[in-house]
């Protein structure tokens, strides 16, 4: 019996640091996931604050619409009455076609004649 005790007490001195180390883990590990359900309880609550009083509101999703070409030609009239930089207007983009073709032709009768 004495020798079985002997046994017993050298096995759990062998494993005291690995023991140590495993509960060591452990509570660090639930410190951990304590901390983070924390946080997200307080996030929710926050956010939930946020909506009822009206400071934070959800995004909408939008609605795809078809416009016709009158609808579209009206639109971008009204953008271009306002001063909007980013519309071109329609002769300006007939212009800068009309220009590129005139180059283009330019220069292949050149090269036509050059050789």
């Amino acid at each position: 019996m004495s020798q079985e005790k002997v046994d017993k007490y050298k096995k759990q001195k062998y494993n005291r640091k690995h023991q140590r180390k495993k509960t060591n883990v452990k509570k660090i590990a639930s410190y951990a996931i304590a901390t983070l359900i924390v946080v997200a309880f307080i996030v929710y609550i926050g956010y939930s604050v946020l909506v009822t009083t009206g400071i934070y509101e959800r995004p909408t999703t939008a609605a795809h619409v078809e416009m016709s070409d009158e609808e579209l030609e009206s639109l971008r009239n009204v953008l271009i009455e306002n001063g909007d930089p980013n519309v071109q207007t329609e002769a300006a983009t007939d212009e800068e076609t009309t220009a590129a073709e005139t180059t283009a032709e330019e220069t292949t009768a050149e090269e036509t004649t050059a050789e």
